[in-house]
C-alpha cells in the first residue's frame, strides 16, 4: 500500500509499504482524508542528523479521517466513518489498524472534508477548557493560523471584554474579525504593546494565548500579560530551548498553562464534543479550510503551509 515518509530535510516522499495486519480488539480504517497540522511542519523544516533519515513511515501527518474497512471490535462496523488518532504509527497510510480508543465516530451526513477539521478544533477546545472564566476579561491571541482562529471562534462566545488578535497576515486578521475578534493588530504596521496598554488602561491583558509557535511570540506572551494574568501556551516551537524572562513570570505572579490534549490523553473526548457541536449546527469548522489537494501533492502542501503561500490556513488532502 502507499504511505508517506520524511526522507530528508523538507523532503516528503510517497513510498510502498506492507499492508497492516488485523488483530483481535482492533479496527482497520481505510484513510480517505488527511490534513496538515502546524506541528507537522516542525519535523519537516528541521535538519536532523543524517542517520535519522528516513524517518518512521506515515509521520508526521496525524490528522486523519476515513471509513472502517474491517473490525474485530463490537460496536464498530465496516462502513462507518471515523476520525483516527494514529498515535504511534503516523497517519499517511492507505490503511491504519488501531484500537477503538483511537477512534471518534462521525455522522453519515456532510463531507469528510468538514469532519476532519474537528480534530484540530478539539485540541483547542481542551486548551480553552483550562482557561477558566473570561467574562469581562481582556484576551489576546498571538497568531491566527488554524489554531489561533479556532481559539477566536470559541472565545468569541464566552463574553470576554475585548478579544484581541495579532497576526502578520491581513487575510487572517480579517477572518478573525468575522469570527468575533474586536480588535485586530498587525505587527508589521502596528505597535502591539502600545495598543494593548491603551485598550487595557495601562494594565495589559488578563489572558494571553500563544498560538503561533514562535520563540518571539512565546517570549512576548510573558511580557504582554498583566500582573496576576494568565498565559496559555499552545503553539509548538521549532526548537524547545530558548530564553524566557523569568523575572516577569515571577514578579507579575503569572499563571502559566502549557496545553497538549494528545499528551493529556483527552483528545478523543474533546474532538467528540466538537463533532457533536457541528452535528447540532452550533459550530461550522469550514472557515479553516482554504485548500484542497490530492495526497500525491503532499510535498507541495507542506511547503505551502510552511510559507503561508496563497492564503493557506488549512489544507485537506484526498488519499
Amino acid at each position: 500500500m502507499k504511505a508517506g515518509q520524511l526522507t530528508g530535510p523538507r523532503r516528503y516522499e510517497i513510498i510502498e509499504t506492507d499492508e497492516p495486519k488485523m488483530e483481535n480488539g482492533k479496527v482497520m480504517v481505510k484513510v480517505e482524508k488527511l490534513s496538515i497540522c502546524g506541528s507537522d511542519i516542525r519535523p519537516f523544516s528541521r535538519v536532523y542528523p543524517e542517520e535519522m533519515y528516513p524517518m518512521p513511515i506515515g509521520r508526521p501527518t496525524h490528522e486523519v479521517a476515513g471509513i472502517i474497512e474491517d473490525s474485530m471490535v463490537q460496536g464498530f462496523n465496516p462502513g462507518e466513518r471515523v476520525i483516527v488518532f494514529p498515535y504511534d504509527q503516523g497517519g499517511f497510510r492507505e490503511r491504519i489498524v488501531v484500537t477503538p480508543e483511537c477512534l471518534v465516530r462521525l455522522p453519515s451526513t456532510d463531507s469528510l472534508d468538514t469532519w476532519i477539521l474537528c480534530q484540530p478544533m478539539g485540541t483547542v477546545l481542551y486548551a480553552v477548557s483550562r482557561m477558566g472564566n473570561v467574562i469581562d476579561k481582556d484576551v489576546v491571541i498571538l497568531g491566527q493560523g488554524a489554531i489561533g482562529l479556532s481559539f477566536t471562534r470559541f472565545i468569541s462566545g464566552m463574553n470576554c471584554r475585548e478579544l484581541i488578535v495579532v497576526d502578520l497576515e491581513e487575510n487572517r486578521l480579517q477572518l478573525a474579525k468575522t469570527l468575533g475578534a474586536t480588535i485586530a493588530i498587525n505587527p508589521k504596521t502596528d505597535d502591539v504593546e502600545s495598543i494593548l496598554l491603551e485598550v487595557t488602561n495601562g494594565l495589559g491583558p488578563d489572558i494571553v494565548v500563544e498560538a503561533a509557535g514562535e520563540h518571539e511570540t512565546v517570549q512576548q506572551s510573558v511580557k504582554l500579560a498583566k500582573k496576576f494574568g494568565t498565559v496559555i501556551w499552545m503553539g509548538m516551537t521549532h526548537a524547545e530551548f530558548f530564553p524566557i524572562d523569568f523575572d516577569q513570570v515571577r514578579n507579575k505572579d503569572l499563571t502559566m498553562i502549557g496545553t497538549s490534549s494528545a499528551r493529556a490523553g483527552t483528545m478523543p473526548r474533546y474532538v467528540t464534543q466538537v463533532v457533536h457541536m457541528v452535528n447540532q449546527g452550533r459550530l461550522d469548522p469550514r472557515f479553516l479550510l482554504t485548500h484542497k489537494m490530492d495526497s500525491s501533492e503532499i510535498q507541495k502542501a507542506l511547503e505551502t503551509y510552511e510559507t503561508r503561500k496563497d492564503g493557506m490556513i488549512k489544507v485537506v488532502l484526498d488519499m
